[in-house]
């Protein structure tokens, strides 16, 4: 039986594929709720929350009676207990270090600069540490252990840098992590085009399935605005980035499941990471990866838990890609977008997808509450990318706000 911790995001679409290919999962989690049906019909579901640590995952696979055939980390913040866990049960799985590196941004770049990878300059900022800012300006302010975008921003002077300290030393509750680090890593901004390495390693090494394109909101955040997935092959960066990316799953000691490797190609010095995690990428990433360039990412994830290897498809020319459609003010969404009805005329254009319901309060600078919709697209690389910086720029969110009489009226939101 496999076993998938605390399936959340792409962790999720992860369970629901693997049960419907009939592999049985256990499923360790504190957020049942949020499983699709078919995964809580058809899996074993329990309870655990990350406070009972790994003991209390092997409590539940005893109490479960069931045989243990491989363990999958569902979310980021789960991958050093499912580490241990595999590691306890005798299954492939990542090393304590390597895990702990590629959780924790400061150890991180530790690893980087031992082990010779490229990495922007950075010095770890705890909350008796704050004060003048210690890189020239500008600089990247991040959590040291949160996922995603959560957090981070761009500073340009010390009162930007201060209130970016402040949001990470006192973040309040962060979604889904129990117990954030509370310590800010300061970098230095690297300028150049964004990108992530998305694949696996199994028992046949590492597998590069995709050179995703990352479209990113304007300063000060860094909002995913959307991502195209393209093969190494018939990407016009593929052959550094996978060279990079095997350096990187080398560096991190990465023996074993997926990776996403978030990386920019600077000018001079050309590519440098930005993060590396040991699980699927998120924002629908996965899914893009298997309609463009065909790699299932699912199941080659489940394949690399259970010592299997996990065969790689032909090379597809095809991109997929995706833009998300955001507010650029706040207010309540009207329901509607401007802009979109040119799209659907493309022959590329495979779907547009809600992600808010019409009334829902949305905030710009919120990750969790800026998006109302993403919208697909398939074909070549060139199109596609022209597709998805187009409805980035062009369609635009109708928000009701409050009139002179208090009434709710329509009217566009600024542009994404």
């Amino acid at each position: 039986m496999l076993i998938v911790v605390q399936p959340l995001s792409a962790g999720a679409r992860l369970v629901s594929r693997v049960v419907r290919s009939g592999v049985p999962c256990l499923i360790p989690t504190q957020f049942p709720e949020l499983l699709p049906p078919e995964v809580t019909a058809a899996a074993t579901v329990v309870d655990w929350h990350p406070d009972q640590g790994v003991p209390g995952l092997l409590r539940c696979v005893e109490e479960s009676g069931v045989r243990p055939t491989g363990v999958v980390a569902g979310f980021e913040y789960v991958v050093p207990e499912s580490a241990e866990l595999a590691r306890s049960l005798g299954l492939p799985a990542l090393g304590a270090d390597a895990a702990e590196a590629v959780r924790q941004k400061d150890v991180m770049r530790r690893r980087c600069a031992e082990r010779g990878i490229a990495f922007p300059r950075s010095v770890a900022v705890p909350p008796e540490a704050a004060g003048p800012c210690p890189l020239p300006f500008p600089v990247v302010v991040k959590p040291v252990d949160c996922g995603g975008s959560l957090l981070v921003s761009l500073c340009r002077d010390q009162e930007e840098y201060e209130k970016a300290c402040a949001s990470v030393h006192h973040p309040g509750e962060v979604k889904f992590h129990p117990s954030p680090r509370r310590t800010a890593l300061v970098e230095e901004y690297v300028e150049g085009p964004e990108f992530s390495l998305d694949g696996w390693v199994d028992a046949g090494g590492p597998h590069i399935a995709s050179v995703t394109t990352k479209f990113v909101s304007d300063p000060p955040y860094f909002f995913e605005t959307g991502h195209i997935a393209t093969a190494p092959a018939h990407s016009p960066y593929g052959e550094i980035l996978e060279e990079f990316a095997r350096s990187v799953v080398a560096a991190f000691d990465l023996s074993v499941g997926p990776f996403h490797i978030e990386t920019r190609i600077d000018r001079e010095h050309g590519p440098v990471l930005i993060e590396v995690g040991a699980r699927l990428a998120g924002d629908n990433i996965p899914e893009l990866v298997l309609a463009g360039p065909g790699a299932d990412l699912c199941a080659a994830a489940a394949d690399a838990a259970r010592g299997r290897r996990h065969p790689e498809p032909p090379t597809s020319p095809l991109s997929a890609g995706l833009a998300f459609v955001t507010t650029g003010r706040p207010g309540t969404y009207a329901g509607t977008l401007t802009g979109f009805e040119p799209f659907p005329e493309a022959s590329e254009f495979r779907g547009l997808v809600p992600e808010a319901d019409p009334g829902a309060v949305l905030d710009p600078d919120d990750i969790f509450s800026n998006r109302v919709a993403r919208i697909h697209f398939e074909g070549t690389l060139d199109r596609v990318e022209h597709l998805v910086a187009s409805v980035i720029k062009d369609v635009v969110v109708d928000i009701e706000v409050d009139n002179e009489n208090g009434d709710l009226k329509k009217e566009e939101a600024a542009r994404v």
